[in-house]
């Protein structure tokens, strides 16, 4: 039964400093609910249009074009030739959607109560949470944030979980929270469902990273969740290379990218994360993280980016 949490955010390695919350409320426990599938929905990109290079000569006029050299669709979006003059071509592509929201995602009646950007949107720990965004707002606006712990059950999935609500909430953006924990997945849990596909599975069962990927939505929020499936296999591995290219193409299709990443200490996963994002976020529990584990934790991670650290006071 998931515990209600408060959230301190102290100035213990870098400079994210927040104040303490007041003290927990009971909460019941949350029942999964049904999940409901739905179908043929996309994110559409608006079309981009670009110019070719210019030639070193200017083509002659009233030269037919041979075939070859025009541009061809590649099969999922469409490609225009618009004209061409003595200098240069303009092409007008249609790309891909970088993602597709193959189910929707009610949140219970019953809220998890890790979840307090939902459940308690006025409360103090709510409060901490959007402060939390205006910190990293000072380390530039990162668009892409692993968020990690030295240890296992030291918080960073709810931390995830409610930055990524945080922020779809008070940007008015389209932000992904994505699920890297392949020992322990835990956003299905938190959501109150059972998740169906998620793109980072096709990566490290199929080393397919080509788009689409496939993601939910959250009924009545922006937030979209590539959540992996309770019976992900614990001894697969998160591949640099595939999760990067990932990355890169849904960094077009959204604003900002959270990742619930493994433990530092537990696997090397956690790495990997943290490498492919713009920076990472640690978490620690008050009276169980310790102080030589965190260390050891942000040394691991060195060249990385560490934007500061969280403490969750229980």
């Amino acid at each position: 039964m998931p515990r209600s949490e408060n959230y301190k955010f102290k100035h213990t390695i870098t400079d994210l400093s927040f104040a303490r919350a007041p003290e927990p409320t009971q909460l019941r426990a949350v029942p999964s609910p049904e999940v409901r599938h739905v179908s043929d929905t996309t994110i559409r990109l608006p079309p981009q249009t670009q110019r070719l290079i210019q030639p070193e000569e200017p083509a002659p006029q009233n030269v037919e074009v041979p075939a070859e050299v025009l541009p061809k669709a590649d099969g999922a979006g469409q490609t225009l030739f618009l004209a061409r003059t003595e200098t240069s071509a303009i092409v007008r592509t249609t790309p891909p959607p970088s993602s597709f929201v193959y189910e929707q995602v009610e949140i219970p009646v019953d809220v998890d109560a890790r979840l307090v950007m939902l459940y308690g949107h006025a409360s103090e720990q709510a409060r901490a949470f959007r402060l939390l965004r205006h910190r990293l707002l000072s380390h530039g606006d990162p668009r892409v944030i692993a968020v990690t712990s030295a240890e296992p059950s030291e918080g960073k999935t709810t931390c995830a979980a409610n930055l990524a609500l945080g922020l779809a909430d008070e940007t008015m953006s389209r932000v992904l929270l994505v699920e890297a924990n392949l020992r322990r997945p835990a956003l299905g849990e938190v959501f109150g469902y059972e998740p169906g596909d998620s793109f980072v599975r096709h990566l490290v069962e199929h080393r397919d990273a080509s788009p689409p990927y496939p993601v939910a939505g959250v009924i009545g929020t922006r937030l979209h969740i590539a959540a992996l499936p309770s019976q992900q296999g614990r001894r697969s591995r998160l591949d640099r290379l595939l999760f990067s290219t990932a990355l890169h193409e849904l960094r077009a299709a959204y604003d900002y990218i959270v990742i619930d990443a493994a433990a530092v200490l537990e696997s090397a996963d956690a790495d990997v994360a943290g490498e492919c994002a713009d920076g990472v976020i640690l978490t620690t529990r008050a009276g169980v993280s310790k102080k030589s584990a965190v260390a050891r934790a942000i040394d691991q991670l060195h060249p990385t980016r560490v934007f500061g650290t969280v403490l969750l006071d229980v």
